[in-house]
């Protein structure tokens, strides 16, 4: 009976010892309200924790400042008890007893990474604020206002987004602030893909269907608009507004050559047998009322409507052969008055020469 009390006796204590804090105690004071406590170096060959995972998470390591919270390694996001989800791995910060969010996350069923954001859906997911940049690549030993490569919302408004991409330049003496370099295979496009190219630039809209109506492309420097491409394939240089010009140039254009191919037809019909000749004296009259040539533009018409080079060119050159047959024509009748003038001194020389006998 003695044998039997002694060892209820023991094991009571044992477990009073169990459920009361047990301390390793190297020096100082201790952390208060805790299980266990190990005050200074402590070592394991291993260490688990086990706390049910909440939606906000919950720690199982806990760093602090004194007796206020600053970090906490957690579990974070519930388990659904299928593929895997849930209990995320993720750091967070706190402010004594104030949770400050989750800073890095870790999804357990598939390694995607979220900073900022809890339940990322990329291999790295980036959540930002209006005021914050959501990404920036600086080199330590150039400060970051002099290069800097940034990646923030160009609006600056919450309720709206727009990516944008910062390139920030250092290269003293030399006009560099973003470089980029495509490397591919040194091939002639397939027929399959006719649109391939090194680097490739594809704007569509948000449902993957073709744009129509907004602008592709533009190059712009502090709003002025350098570049632009319209969505219906019509190009403005110097201008955001080419018109139904497929290119328009506020400017002038320098080439060595120019080729211009249309489907007007050349006026070659001008030599044709049934071709009608207007009369010189019509074409007189339609220029002292018009003041310009047939089928020529006026000024007023050029200076509203601007002037089509082919046409014009086609228009000058019909000018110029209607122009070769009234020099021919007038040739011929050059060549008749002459006959009929050396015909006319032929008689008269005769005549002379009969009266003088």
């Amino acid at each position: 009976m003695k044998r039997i009390f002694f060892l209820l006796t023991t094991i009571s204590c044992l477990g009073a010892g169990i459920s009361h804090a047990q301390t390793i105690t190297n020096s100082t004071t201790l952390q208060p309200n805790a299980n266990f406590n190990i005050d200074g170096l402590g070592m394991a060959q291993r260490f688990i924790t086990s706390s049910t995972t909440g939606i906000n998470g919950n720690g199982h390591y806990i760093m602090r400042q004194g007796t206020a919270n600053r970090w906490g390694l957690l579990t974070s996001n519930v388990e659904t008890g299928t593929l895997n989800q849930g209990t995320d791995f993720s750091i967070a910060g706190y402010n004594g007893d104030t949770f400050l969010g989750h800073y890095f996350t870790i999804m357990r069923n598939n390694g995607f990474i979220g900073l900022n954001n809890t339940t990322p859906t990329a291999r790295l997911h980036v959540s930002g604020t209006t005021t914050v940049h959501l990404a920036k690549f600086t080199l330590a030993n150039i400060p970051e206002a002099k290069a800097a490569l940034i990646i923030t919302n160009a609006t600056g408004a919450d309720s709206s987004f727009i990516p944008n991409i910062t390139a920030r330049g250092y290269s003293p003496g030399r006009p560099f602030a973003l470089s980029i370099t495509a490397e591919a295979e040194d091939l002639v496009p397939t027929a399959n893909e006719p649109y391939s190219a090194a680097i490739m630039m594809d704007a569509r809209s948000k449902t993957g269907s073709r744009l129509y109506n907004a602008n592709l492309f533009a190059i712009n420097t502090y709003g002025g608009t350098m570049f632009m491409i319209k969505g219906n394939g019509n190009v403005g240089i110097g201008t955001n507004n080419p018109g139904t010009n497929r290119l328009a140039v506020e400017g002038t254009i320098a080439a060595r050559r120019m080729k211009v191919t249309q489907t007007t037809p050349w006026p070659d019909y001008v030599f044709e047998p049934d071709y009608t000749l207007r009369s010189l004296p019509a074409i007189e009259a339609f220029i002292r009322e018009n003041k310009h040539l047939p089928e020529v533009p006026s000024a007023k018409q050029i200076t509203a409507e601007g002037q089509d080079l082919g046409d014009m060119n086609a228009i000058l050159l019909k000018k110029v052969e209607e122009l070769t047959l009234y020099l021919i024509s007038m040739q011929k009748e050059i060549t008749e008055v002459k006959t009929v003038n050396a015909t006319l001194v032929n008689e008269l020389n005769s005549i002379k020469a009969a009266v003088g006998k």
